[in-house]
């Protein structure tokens, strides 16, 4: 019992009043629902049995007493109809005795007395109506015979005579109101005497014949009548005292049934009351039993948990107060639940002595944290989900040159940069994942954005001013290391060709006209090396002669299928997706298809064994973008970064000139485009190349300006082209490819009202220099700056920023006329 748990106890003791309250509760429910179904089944019983026995007395009474109504009535259909009443209460009152044979005889007898009385009702009454006739003639006579006897002119003889014959009449009267037979006999006898005792005259004779013939009647004299009244009478009492008596007996019956269904229900109780003291004598044992077991369970709550928790709430409370002495005695008690208490609470105390020296760490690097945090030198920003700063160091808004007021206003960190001088130069995919933010005053910001696990941010702001300008000087330094190392490979390249050529032209000073042509042919092909070598660093430079065009770019892609199946090797197989809808844009052809097949090639020798080329073209905002991709064995990003890079190979065999991708490149930038390198070891790569949409073939604008407009750009093509449009827009165009002379038409021609522009001039020039001398020269002039990289901010008065407009390059027919309409209008 120590090892038991104080649930497994506390269980067993609620589970234990569960069951003994479940125990009683059916006991208890058993015995009401079987005293209720008893009860129920007797009562239903002995109610329908004094119900019928009611309805037997009920009807037996009725009978008793619409019986006699039948000797009154005087109507034949209405004595038929209380006849049939009666028979019928006979009939439902053997219908209610069906179960017993107990009243069949007696109802029996009383259909039998009903007959008998109905049979003597009839001649009974007939009867009564020839007496009540009788007695009609008798009454006329003696009133008649009164009268005679009265009249005063009569003799004293005859008004006797006359007087006797009414008292004769009055004596036979008597025999017709008679009610029974000794009293006719009685008065029969006196009307004889009285007959006999008249005196006989010639009135009383005739007097005497109308009483005879009044006394008689087809049935017979009064006197029969009277008497067979009075006999009827007799039977008929007799009858209804049968039918009395048989009503009597049904009535006993009846009080019988219900007696002994009482007496049932009497001993249904007496059982009921017996069951119900054995279910309550049971219900008392349970009670008591579950008394006892919630008394020890009590007892255990209170004595062993209850006093236990409290100790154990105690000693938690001085604990949390920061009282970690406090201790508590060992209960030596059943390693249950208290006893784990007792043992979590030291655990618990050794927790928060450990928490304890824990926070003071904490509090240390906290203190550390915030020291560092106000003291950096970068700024730092904390922002919540929703983008307001929840914290930041003074260097924010010191970095940003923000004022007190602003910092108050701009809660997010994109409102300082949008509040600051600073405008972004670089986003974070150019500068690995940090975004580059300058001001007019040449400060530069770089600001990385961390996020955090719980959807933080933390902004860091970094003044790297003075590294960009090392970073800018490296690169100068790199560029000249690399014009120095392209000098060296083109001088080598250039020297094996002049050594070539300079062997060949001895050799034909001495050599016979028959081999002539062979030193001529090797002068030729070290001649035609010189040239490939040029061209390939002309693209290098950006500086190629190009001779754009309006091209449909699948169109022409589709048409290299045949070239690329000759140059790829048979082990590659080539996937073309170029999309249902043309897309245009202004490139040269000739070198749109050497980049592609140079990009195929490179491709081709990644791939290891048997591979697959891809070339996809689609449409993405307002570009071409063409994607070529293989599944060979990739590139390492250190070789990515470096692909672009002139005179860089990484082919293991030495043969490759580093020359192809920078060409391309060069090609790609000088049309105006960006090219993308995505690659991985072992994943393939995908070059993607992005070139800006032509709208269709360059259309002359209606002529709508005048004045002298003046167009610089170091390719005279794209020079040509612009001062076409300018002409057909009413312009008189000028032109110039070279910075001196565009300065000198601008020193001949103050009267220019546009200059149009490429950023970007021979011999380093800018063609910022040239804007900017023209829009000093007169408030009237405009500017077009134009460059497929344009600077974030042109550097030029705010007073003449509404005067210049960038466009970038290549650039359309639509653009420059907008661009012109937007300056001049």
């Amino acid at each position: 019992m120590r090892n038991l748990s104080v649930r497994f106890r506390l269980s067993v003791a609620i589970l234990t009043l569960c069951a003994v309250t479940l125990v009683i509760s059916g006991i208890s429910l058993l015995m009401l629902r079987n005293a209720e179904n008893w009860l129920e089944t007797i009562h239903r019983d002995t109610l329908a049995e004094v119900s019928q026995a009611l309805d037997i007395s009920r009807n037996a009474a009725d009978l008793a007493t619409a019986a006699p109504f039948l000797l009154t009535v005087q109507m034949p259909f209405q004595r038929t109809a209380d006849a049939q009443a009666i028979l019928s209460t006979i009939d439902r009152l053997e219908a209610l005795s069906s179960d017993t044979t107990d009243l069949a005889l007696p109802l029996a007898r009383m259909r039998v007395a009903i007959g008998r009385l109905l049979g003597l009702t009839e001649p009974q009454n007939a009867l009564r109506a020839d007496i009540a006739q009788v007695d009609i003639r008798l009454t006329q006579l003696q009133g008649r015979f009164t009268r005679q006897a009265n009249a005063p002119d009569l003799a004293p003889v005859e008004r006797l005579e006359w007087a006797a014959l009414g008292q004769l009449t009055g004596t036979a009267r008597e025999v017709a109101r008679s009610q029974n037979i000794i009293e006719v006999g009685e008065f029969s006898r006196r009307y004889r005497q009285n007959r006999a005792d008249i005196p006989r005259g010639a009135i009383v004779a005739r007097g005497l014949a109308e009483v005879d013939a009044a006394l008689n009647s087809p049935s017979g004299d009064l006197f029969q009548l009277q008497y067979g009244y009075l006999t009827a009478g007799l039977d008929a009492e007799n009858a209804l005292f049968r039918i009395r008596e048989l009503s009597d007996t049904v009535n006993a019956y009846a009080a019988g049934r219900v007696e002994a269904a009482q007496d049932r229900l009497r001993q249904a109780r007496a059982q009921t009351a017996r069951n119900l003291d054995v279910a309550q004598m049971a219900v008392a044992i349970l009670a008591l039993l579950s008394a006892g077991v919630a008394v020890v369970s009590a007892l255990f709550v209170s004595r062993y948990v209850t006093r236990n928790l409290r100790l154990i709430a105690d000693g938690m409370h001085r604990l949390a107060q920061g009282d970690h002495a406090a201790t508590l005695p060992d209960p030596g008690g059943p390693r249950d639940e208290i006893g784990r208490l007792f043992q979590a609470f030291g655990v618990f105390r050794a927790n928060a002595r450990n928490l304890e020296r824990r926070t003071a760490q904490i509090t240390r690097q906290n203190t550390l944290f915030a020291s560092v945090f106000r003291n950096i030198q970068d700024g730092v920003a904390i922002v919540a989900p929703d983008g307001v700063i929840e914290a930041e160091n003074d260097q924010v808004c010191a970095l940003l040159h923000l004022p007190d007021d602003v910092r108050k206003a701009a809660r997010t960190m994109p409102d300082r940069l949008a509040a600051s001088a600073f405008a972004q130069a670089c986003g974070g995919n150019d500068r690995g994942g940090f975004e580059e933010y300058t001001n007019p005053a040449g400060d530069v910001l770089e600001v990385r954005k961390s996020q955090l696990p719980d959807g933080r941010a933390v902004w860091l702001l970094s003044e790297t001013t003075e590294r960009k300008r090392i970073d800018e000087r490296l690169a100068e330094i790199r560029r000249v290391e690399t014009l120095g190392k392209v000098t060296g490979e083109v001088a080598h390249d250039f020297g094996n060709i002049l050594s070539t050529i300079s062997g060949n032209l001895h050799l034909l000073e001495t050599t016979t006209p028959a081999k002539a042509p062979a030193h001529l042919g090797r002068i030729r092909t070290a001649v035609d090396l010189g040239v490939s070598l040029t061209e390939r660093l002309v693209a290098f430079a950006r500086k190629q002669h190009l001779a754009p065009e309006v091209v449909e770019i699948g169109s022409l892609i589709e048409g290299m299928v045949d070239l690329l199946d000759i140059a790829l090797p048979d082990s590659v197989d080539l996937h073309l997706s170029l999309g249902d809808d043309p897309l245009h844009a202004m490139l040269d052809p000739g070198q749109l298809e050497s980049a592609v097949l140079n990009v195929c090639m490179n491709a081709a020798q990644a791939i290891p064994g048997s591979g697959h080329i891809w070339i996809t073209l689609r449409a993405e905002n307002g570009h071409a973008v063409l994607s070529v991709r293989d599944d060979g064995h990739g590139m390492s990003e250190d070789t990515r970064r470096r692909a672009v890079e002139p005179f860089f190979s990484a082919r293991r065999d030495g043969d490759g000139t580093g020359l192809g991708l920078p060409m391309v490149d060069g090609f790609v930038s000088q049309s105006g485009g960006t090219l993308d390198i995505t690659s991985a070891l072992g994943e393939g790569t995908e070059i993607t190349i992005r070139f800006p949409l032509a709208d269709g073939m360059p259309q002359l604008a209606t002529a709508v300006h005048t004045g002298a407009a003046l167009v610089v750009d170091d390719t005279p093509e794209t020079a040509r082209g612009l001062q076409q449009v300018l002409h057909g827009l009413g312009f008189e165009a000028l032109m110039a490819t070279r910075f001196a002379q565009a300065a000198d038409i601008i020193a001949d021609r103050p009267d220019l009202v546009l200059v149009v522009s490429d950023l970007n001039l021979d011999h380093g020039q800018s063609g910022l220099d040239l804007i900017r001398s023209v829009l000093a020269a007169g408030p009237g002039a405009r500017a077009v700056l134009m460059s497929s990289r344009l600077p974030a901010d042109p550097s030029v008065p705010p007073v003449d920023r509404d005067r210049l407009t960038l466009l970038a390059k290549p650039v359309t027919v639509d653009a420059l006329t907008d661009a012109v309409a937007r300056l001049l209008t």
